[in-house]
This record gives structure tokens, sequence and C-alpha cells, in this order.
């Protein structure tokens, strides 16, 4: 562990602390009290038909659950039952983690409606009508009947589970009473009768076919919508800024995450997410796991070879990182060949530790000496748009740094990377002071714009935090992405090791060595194919859109390994730590000599 002396310890101190509950610039999610004990549900596969139904079902009685808890009104939460082996690791480390909760049964879900009736704790149900809507789930559907978001927004208000219209005469059945019926109820009408009730510090977005994540809107009491029109820009305003969008909303990323950018929030991809309330128990009394910084005092500064990073996109994916970065058929952690070069983890810690910390500390105890996380965002928004509606837009993106810096600081990351509208604007190059200064002891900002992502061909800005000290902005240099050979420095493993190379021998000796980095896209699919064809490792454009991967298809990690693997032993791989202590000893010696010299003896 590296420690700095007592002058300099504001700059690179990482000591371990303990996270406390509100506060203007503490966490950002809401706590979840620890239960006395959990009851599970049979898994959500073997649910009687309509399956659908009865998953949105069971999500409003455990958030309803969760509720009580926080309220003190009960004294157990409600884990829904998976067959997913990461699901059910982050469930047997919380367990072990917290040896008093009981575990209280298996029950099917009328059983636990029952189970919750007779406590009090349900007060009836609102009806709401399936969607049908012709699409794909996410995409937009002009038909879509959302009345389910609108139940789902009411039930925490009015302590009642969503019942499905096909199953209301069961509900009845059971003892309930109808308490709103949502059917011919618009989201709009809700929000501005409610608006009052509901919790002005998260807002849920949901496609109304997808049932996750309904436990945690309910239980917190968040308004749930979806779709760009209102009555979204009107809450969205109201919300007090910045929080997070919990789930993900329909249409155009782009769009989607500018939406909640320029009114001062940030998207958090949590949209497949399961059992949060359960996993985030306990939040302000949990010590968080931490990862280890890169000590610089052992980088070899006599290696004047250029060098180059590789970081994966889409680490502020929080769902994915609690479902299916893990265990995934061989292409991210899971991957037969990490840990053979240096490597850049694109994380949520900074979610993760408020609403998941198990992934964390499964992470830090598999990691390799090879395996370096950088923080994505704190969120996912564009600091250049950042509450550009707002009248004190940089005072928030202010509160939104200090925020994650603080969660930075407390699980080990140094490094944020940021996705951008335009990279080098006025107001990206505003953003970038902004966080330097309320980020003491960052060691380096990454960024690439949306489109494309290595429009910034490796530039590197200066900018200066609150002590004095310059802290770079790196812009991406490379990307790998499939079907991107027609543009400069993006496209195969192949092509983008050529464009490595070509670029150190095109640099004048004067200038070398060159530090760059590139960014890898985790969904692009490539094949192994050895040789001088560049075009060898793309599958067909279609190939890349169909459900099931492709014949022999690898994405993720291994393909990095190929593009590093094809460059020659004069350019050297190196962590994004190393990267960024390289850098800054290129550009001010002396300054960072004395960072380096301040730190306490091994």
């Amino acid at each position: 562990m590296v420690r700095m002396s007592v002058n300099l310890a504001g700059l690179f101190a990482l000591s371990v602390c303990t996270a406390a509950a509100g506060g203007a610039d503490g966490p950002w999610w809401p706590v979840q009290a620890l239960p006395r004990g959990i009851v599970r549900t049979v898994p959500w596969q073997s649910f009687d038909a309509p399956g659908t139904a009865y998953q949105m079902m069971v999500q409003s009685v455990a958030g309803l659950a969760a509720q009580a808890v926080n309220e003190q009104r009960g004294d157990e939460l409600v884990w829904v039952g998976t067959n997913h082996v990461d699901l059910e690791e982050w469930l047997r480390r919380m367990l072990i983690g917290h040896p008093q909760v009981q575990q209280r049964g298996v029950l099917r879900p009328w059983e636990l409606v029952d189970r919750y009736v007779a406590r009090g704790l349900i007060k009836g149900y609102v009806l709401y009508r399936q969607d049908s809507s012709p699409g794909s789930v996410f995409q937009p559907r002009p038909e879509a009947d959302c009345s389910v978001n609108v139940a789902t927004s009411l039930a925490g208000l009015l302590g009642g589970i969503v019942v499905e219209e096909k199953l209301e005469q069961q509900a009845r059945t059971h003892g309930l009473k109808l308490l709103c019926d949502a059917r011919h109820k618009s989201q709009q009408w809700c929000f501005e009768t409610y608006k009052d009730r509901f919790n002005r510090h998260i807002l849920c977005t949901q496609d109304p076919k997808v049932s996750n994540i309904r436990d945690l809107a309910i239980a917190q009491r968040a308004f749930t919508v979806c779709g760009l029109d209102e009555p979204l820009p009107a809450a969205l305003r109201w919300l007090e800024p910045p929080s997070p969008i919990l789930g993900w909303n329909m249409g155009d990323e782009f769009k989607v995450t500018r939406a909640s950018t320029v009114w001062g929030h940030f998207q958090t991809a949590t949209n497949w997410c399961m059992n949060l309330p359960v996993l985030m128990a306990d939040g302000p009394r949990r010590e968080f796991p931490r990862a280890t910084p890169l000590d610089p005092r052992s980088i070899d500064f006599r290696d004047h070879r250029s060098m180059v990073s590789f970081v994966c996109t889409d680490g502020d994916n929080v769902q994915w990182y609690e479902i299916g970065f893990f265990r995934n058929s061989g292409s991210y952690w899971s991957s037969p060949d990490r840990g053979r070069i240096p490597f850049g983890w694109s994380c949520c810690f900074s979610h993760l530790a408020q609403l998941c910390p198990q992934v964390m500390q499964y992470a830090l105890e598999t990691r390799s000496c090879n395996d370096w996380f950088v923080e994505w965002g704190g969120g996912y928004y564009y600091p250049d748009l950042f509450a550009m509606e707002r009248p004190n837009r940089f005072e928030v993106l202010a509160r939104q740094a200090r925020r994650t810096w603080a969660m930075m600081r407390n699980t080990g990351t140094r490094i944020i990377g940021f996705n951008l509208c335009g990279y080098d604007s006025p107001d990206a190059r505003k953003a970038y002071e902004v966080f330097a200064r309320e980020m003491p002891g960052l060691l380096a900002i990454l960024v690439f714009q949306y489109s494309p992502y290595e429009a910034g061909a490796g530039k590197t800005f200066w900018v200066t935090d609150g002590r004095g000290v310059e802290v770079p902005v790196i812009s991406a240099r490379y990307s790998i992405w499939a079907h991107n050979n027609q543009r400069p420095r993006s496209g195969t493993p192949a092509k983008v090791a050529r464009e490595i190379r070509e670029s150190v021998a095109a640099t004048p000796p004067a200038e070398l060595p060159r530090y760059d980095w590139a960014i890898a896209h985790v969904w692009s699919y490539f094949r192994n194919a050895p040789g001088m064809d560049e075009k060898a490792e793309d599958f067909p454009p279609s190939a890349q859109k169909q459900a099931a991967p492709p014949e022999s298809g690898v994405r993720g990690y291994t393909p990095v390994v190929w593009c590093a693997e094809r460059l020659p032993k004069s350019i050297a791989a190196v962590t994004p730590e190393e990267l960024a202590w390289r850098i800054r000893m290129k550009h001010n010696p002396e300054q960072t000599k004395a960072l380096i010299s301040a730190l306490e003896p091994r």
C-alpha cells in the first residue's frame, strides 16, 4: 500500500474509510438497512404463467419488504431466486459478511404475498395491463402500455403490490383490495399528481416489458417512467441534482444519456440488475474493499521505449459487473488469457461500493498482477454538457466530482475516464479544470469522444489541481472496434497494432518516447486470424448483430492480447497508472520526482 508523507497526504491518500450515509458530498445511492432475515423465492424461471406478471408482482413484494425494513416495520428482505452463478455468489458473500442474518425459507409467489399480507406490509394491489406492443425491449415503441410504470410508482406510496389484470381475481382470492387502477392512467398524470411524495434523489427509467430493479424503485419511492417525452423532462428538472438514474430508458444511447446529463444527473445502466436491496444492505457501516494502487517507485524510468496502455469500454455498466462480467464464456474476467498483458478494466467501483460491494471483493481477490482498474466517470454522463440547463451548472459538476473522488479514495482507484460529446470544446476544458480542482490526488483523466472514440488522437491537456499539481487529461489515440478499419487509428486488432507501430516510427526522435492509450470496444466480436490481412479478424456485419455469438467469435480481453502480441519489443504495453506516471515524468520531471520522493519508505 502506497502512503504519502504528511505534507502530501491530501494528494494521494488512499486510507481505508467507512461509508457515511447522506451528506451533500457523500454517497449518492440511498441506504438500505440490514435485515434480521432473508426469505427467498423459487427461481423466477419456474414461476407459473404468465411469468412476466409474476416477476413484476414479486419485485413489488420485495420492494415493500425493503421499505418496511428501512422504516422498522419489518425485519426481512426478499431475494428473488435465480439460477445465475454470479448472483448466487454475491448472496453467499453477503451472508458470510453478516452471519447474523437468518435464512428463512423458500416460497412461491402467492405464498410470499400471503406472508406479507399477514404481517400488514401489503395493503392491497395496484392494477395494470401488460405491455404487448411490438418491438424489442429498450427500443422506442410508440404504442407501449406504460401502466406498469404507473403501478410501480404508486406501489411504494400506497403500500400495494403491482398486479397484472390477468392475476386480479387471484389477488382478490388472497384477500387483497384494489388501491388504484393504473390501466388508464398516464405517466404524466402520475408524476403531476404525486410528485410531492416521490423521492427527489433517485429516478427510475425502465421498459414496461422488464421487471428488474422495480424492487429498489419501490423501496425508495422513486418515480418510474420510460420514454424521452414528458413527463421525463419535467421529472429530470424536478429531481435534485446530481442524482442517479436507476435502470435505463428506451431509445438512442446518446439521446437517453444527454437527457439526464443536461439536468445534472447520471445514468447507471442498472436495468437488468437484480436483488440490489439485499446486496446493498447495511451500506453506511460497511468498510469498502479497496484496490492497491501502483507504487511509482517500481517503475523503471530508465526504460525509454514508447508505451501503450489498453483500456476496455463500458465500465460504467453496473448490471454488467453484477451479472455477466465475471463468468461469460471467457470473454472478460473469465478469459483464459487474462493476466498475459497489463490491462485497464474500466469499472464502476463508485457505484458497486454502494450497491454490491461483493462484486468488488471478488474482483480484488481474483485479480492478477496485470489487472488494473479505472473508474468510469462515477456514472454515465457527458461532462461537457453536465447540468447545462441549470444556472449553477459548474457548481453541480463540482459536487459530482467531490462525491466521486470521495468514493474513489475509498475504493483505491486513482484514474477516472470520461465519455464526452466534444473532447476539446471549451466546456470540456472547463470540466477538466473542475475535476482536477475537486479531486486533489487524482493521477490522470482519460477521455474519449462519443463518436469517434479516438478523435483526440492522443492529445494531452494539462490542468492544475487545488494544490498546484499538474494533472494530465489524455485522449484516446486508438480504438479496437469491429468494422472500423476505414477510420484512422481504429479497427481490428491487427489494424490497430500497425497504427501503433507506424505512429511511433513517424514521431520525431526529439518527441520520443510516445505514451498513448487504446480503448477496446467490449461488444465487438473478432476471430483469430494470424497474417497480414487486417480485415480477416472481422466477421461479416450481420454476425455482430445476431443474438448468439458468431462461431469462433471472441470479444473483450483476448482480441486486445492479439493486438499487443503484434507489437515489437521496442513498444511496451503498460498499465494505465504506469502510463500516467510516465506522462507526468516526461512533462514535468521536477514535480513528479518530488511527489515520488515524498512517499514514505516501503
